[in-house]
């Protein structure tokens, strides 16, 4: 039987993040991925491709979910970049009422913008505690646990933990190309074992969407059986290969290429587990 995933996200044109990061995700796994919009993302390259964001109303974000919530029995869900106070009450809201598991990727700057947007307290109270994975990067582990910037393994050990002590069941804290040294790591903590995922990195690009992809594989690998650990092992494959494979475009951030462990895997990407 085909599993289906709902990602909650925000559309990016450039159509290497956002849903249509997680759509392409969801299919590598074989699933049937549907979307509720919370924002559009465009680009102006009459200013250097800055981002704009236009959020959608959230009459319009509850109208979908109640839609694609009736219509499809889901294994899973996903939520990116929501955008606005408004429509991360909304995704609260809805999620209070159903026990499938939820994917978080607690979205708090879009790359590219550099700006934070102001939802740190309303994800600590409303969503971390529903969270079945959260994925944070450095700046939004650091932001959710109110801990000083994260440059060491120790420091993301300690924000997954207080991250997982705000309800979270499991946390992944991605150090990715951010963190200094050869490795991209990852740290994943369940509330009992820290689990340590490595791999080289496989080029010096900014990659847009490596985030989105990583949070909607983890989804998708749950949604079709794959255990916690198997599902975040998986999704770290996945999106390097992407990265390794990933597309130049003229805003200056490549975009990742999510078939590319599919159809032309790296032989530099090898994932290890501690």
């Amino acid at each position: 039987m085909t599993s289906k995933v709902l990602t909650i996200a925000g559309s990016d044109v450039s159509g290497g993040a956002g849903l249509e990061a997680d759509l392409k995700m969801f299919e590598e796994y074989g699933a049937f991925g549907t979307a509720a919009v919370t924002c559009i993302v465009t680009f102006d390259p009459a200013d250097s491709f800055s981002h704009v964001i236009e959020f959608i109303d959230p009459e319009v974000v509850t109208r979908q979910l109640e839609s694609t919530l009736a219509v499809h029995k889901f294994a899973a869900l996903k939520s990116g970049m929501l955008g606005s106070v408004e429509n991360a009450l909304v995704l609260a809201e809805k999620l209070k009422t159903n026990e499938l598991p939820y994917v978080f990727d607690p979205v708090l700057v879009c790359k590219g913008a550099g700006t934070m947007v102001d939802l740190k307290d309303l994800f600590v109270d409303n969503l971390v505690p529903l969270a079945t994975v959260i994925t944070p990067n450095l700046e939004e582990a650091a932001t959710l646990a109110g801990i000083d910037p994260i440059d060491s393994v120790e420091g993301m050990i300690e924000a997954a933990r207080i991250i997982h002590n705000q309800g979270a069941k499991n946390v992944v804290v991605k150090g990715g190309a951010r963190l200094a040294g050869d490795d991209a790591i990852d740290i994943l903590f369940d509330g009992q074992t820290v689990t340590t995922l490595r791999s080289r990195k496989v080029n010096e690009k900014l990659v847009n969407g490596a985030g989105c992809s990583f949070a909607s594989s983890i989804a998708a690998g749950i949604a079709t059986g794959l255990s916690i650990e198997d599902a975040v092992v998986s999704a770290k494959e996945k999106v390097a290969h992407g990265i390794a494979n990933c597309l130049d475009n003229a805003t200056g951030v490549a975009s990742l290429f999510h078939p590319a462990a599919r159809t032309q895997p790296s032989p530099d990407v090898r994932v290890s587990v501690d």
